[in-house]
């Protein structure tokens, strides 16, 4: 509970701190870039005659990733001489994985996943990312504004279904949704080529609190032995963490 809660209470100060300060700055902009997803855990397959587990797989990928940025820079050009800036910054952004299928096939053989008659069970992400970046500015210098920071990912993930036809039973495993959070460790640089529009490189882990996310449900499949249904389970024992190269622009107003 303490952890569902605490984005919120993030989401509630940044805002008190932003319209405290009167010299609070708003800027957004737009960004594009890749995102890896490492996702490295066990493979599962589960009937009536019981669990499937195979060695520990890297089912991550890598996925082109775009989205919108926006925030305030917090305090004015006086405070400490203008070496330091505050930006309170939030990311959204959606990339999407081919999970399963790279899990099972670095478990059963390359090109498994379609010889067996599964497709589909892309997951698709959608990260809301809270990143309160501190910000040098060096008077001798002001091309470049390097940052760093931690901070807090929410992870929205949507898996579609997965369709199973021959020489597999006919079915359809039911994609579900997930939720999960991280923790963001982010840097880089943004260029000040005027004070309007500036453009910028991002560098971003997230590392995901958990152990285990189950991305789809089970299904009944037909042509069982002895003419009767099956059950299937399919899912990963792990929960995906990303590192992520994007570049920008923001433009201030």
């Amino acid at each position: 509970m303490k952890l569902r809660a605490l984005p919120v209470v993030l989401i509630i100060l940044s805002t008190a701190l932003a319209f405290e300060s009167g010299m609070a700055q708003p800027y957004a902009g737009a960004f594009f870039g890749f995102k890896s997803s490492g996702l490295e855990g066990v493979l599962k397959l589960t009937t009536q005659a019981g669990t499937a587990t195979g060695n520990v797989v890297d089912a991550g990928s890598s996925s082109v990733t775009f989205g919108f940025s926006g925030g305030y820079q917090i305090f004015p050009k006086s405070f400490t001489d203008g070496w330091y800036k505050l930006d309170l910054n939030l990311d959204a952004s959606y990339a999407w994985y081919s999970y399963f299928e790279n899990g099972y096939d670095k478990q059963n053989g390359s090109g498994r996943f379609g010889a067996d008659g599964l497709s589909g069970g892309t997951t698709s992400i959608i990260s809301l990312d809270i990143m309160p970046m501190h910000r040098l500015n060096i008077p001798k210098f002001k091309l470049l504004s390097p940052f760093i920071g931690l901070g807090l990912g929410l992870n929205i993930m949507t898996t579609s279904d997965i369709t199973v036809g021959p020489p597999s039973p006919n079915g359809t495993l039911t994609g579900v949704g997930d939720f999960q959070v991280g923790l963001l460790i982010f840097y880089g640089t943004r260029v000040r080529f005027n004070d309007v529009w500036q453009p910028y490189i991002q560098f971003k882990h997230m590392i995901p609190f958990g152990s285990e996310t189950q991305f789809t449900e089970s299904f009944q499949g037909t042509g069982g032995q002895g003419g009767g249904t099956t059950k299937y389970s399919f899912f990963i024992q792990d929960v995906p963490g990303f590192f992520s190269i994007t570049a920008g622009v923001r433009f201030n107003f």
